[in-house]
């Protein structure tokens, strides 16, 4: 599972850079998407849904984490 880091940027910026390694991954590859911004954490969660890719599961605290499957 590769993680994407994206805590300290602000949107739109860590959506084009999940998107973009969403789009290169092969079918069936999972992502650990981690942030601190929770309006980012939202938009992920949204972006994910539009795009059919699978959330595993997630996590909210200090932090916002996204597991996903493309």
């Amino acid at each position: 599972m590769e993680e994407v880091d994206v805590r300290g940027k602000q949107c739109p910026d860590p959506l084009r850079e999940v998107a973009l390694k969403l789009a290169e991954a092969p079918q069936g590859a999972q992502f650990k998407v981690v942030t601190d911004d929770y309006t980012c954490y939202l938009m992920l969660r949204r972006m994910a849904a539009l795009n059919d890719v699978k959330i595993l599961g997630s996590e909210e605290g200090d932090i916002y984490v996204l597991y996903l499957q493309k």
